[in-house]
């Protein structure tokens, strides 16, 4: 009878532990969305590589995103040459979004929303508010996969 109890409890310890050991390798709350995400925005007649960095969220619940963009061709002829910035973004009922205020244009205000397609995938729309160029559309999608 003793054996059989201590077999139990030799059991019942191991499961708890590795139970623990489960817990802390995926961390409460964090976001579907943190991570690498990379495509190419569909731009009509060409497209914009993009990759974007989601960060772990803060105390104030915002993500740090490091958004990085590759060469494009400008709706008024020319290239736009590649860059990266940062900005902030919030995950809220399964869809993750954030904007930012760009430097030309009269600072008008991008938007970023992911929203997750399959596993692994996520349906990426950037809008574009306030004065657009010929050429430019309102708002361009893209599939991105993660890294």
């Amino acid at each position: 009878m003793n054996r059989r109890a201590i077999f139990v409890a030799v059991i019942i310890a191991v499961m708890s532990i590795a139970g623990v050991g489960g817990a802390a390798d995926t961390p409460t709350g964090a976001s579907y969305f943190e991570g690498v995400w990379s495509g190419t925005w569909d731009m009509g007649k060409s497209g914009q590589d993009v990759t974007i960095t989601i960060g772990e969220k803060n105390a104030k619940g915002y993500h740090k995103i490091n958004y990085e963009y590759g060469f494009v061709n400008s709706p008024e002829g020319g290239k736009i040459p590649p860059g990266s910035f940062v900005f902030w973004g919030k995950e809220q009922d399964g869809v993750f979004s954030g904007y930012w205020k760009s430097q030309g244009q009269g600072g008008a205000k991008r938007t970023v929303t992911l929203k997750k397609f399959k596993e692994d995938e996520v349906k990426a729309q950037f809008d574009l508010e306030g004065t657009i160029s010929g050429g430019q559309r309102p708002y361009y999608n893209a599939i991105l996969k993660r890294r």
